[in-house]
């Protein structure tokens, strides 16, 4: 997926779909953020310039008295998001491990080392069986 560049607004509207884990409309966001202050048509607003750069997309209609409110839900993943801002911003997957690896060791916290170390193995492994599939 391309890079989708967000604005501060469109971000936290993307963490709160997120969170929610399922398809919204904007009325349904307003009755629910309870911590948000803006209005419905902000929403609104939000709502289509994230649509139109393609981190969420129109999902269904419902019905909510006498209209019709559209319900989106996202197509950029969490992780795509983060990942992209990481790798716009130079920070490479192998450089976060280092950093997380380097700040474990400093921690001297050996659980965690483990349980990285049988994670690790278990992606050589899926790799290497799917290296193995493809020969």
């Amino acid at each position: 997926m391309a890079y989708i560049p967000l604005t501060k607004s469109e971000e936290k509207l993307m963490q709160f779909l997120w969170e929610q884990g399922k398809p919204l409309s904007a009325s349904e966001i307003q009755a629910l953020w309870k911590d948000n202050a803006w209005t419905k048509s902000y929403t609104r607003d939000i709502m289509r310039a994230l649509e139109e750069k393609g981190a969420i997309e129109f999902y269904n209609l419902e019905r909510t008295g006498k209209n019709y409110g559209r319900r989106f839900r996202t197509v950029l993943t969490r992780e795509e998001y983060f990942s992209q801002l990481a790798m716009r911003n130079g920070v490479t997957v192998t450089k976060m491990f280092q950093v997380e690896a380097f700040a474990m060791v400093e921690k001297g916290n050996k659980q965690e080392m483990d349980d990285l170390i049988l994670e690790l193995e278990g992606m050589i492994e899926e790799y290497r069986a799917r290296d193995d599939d493809a020969e």
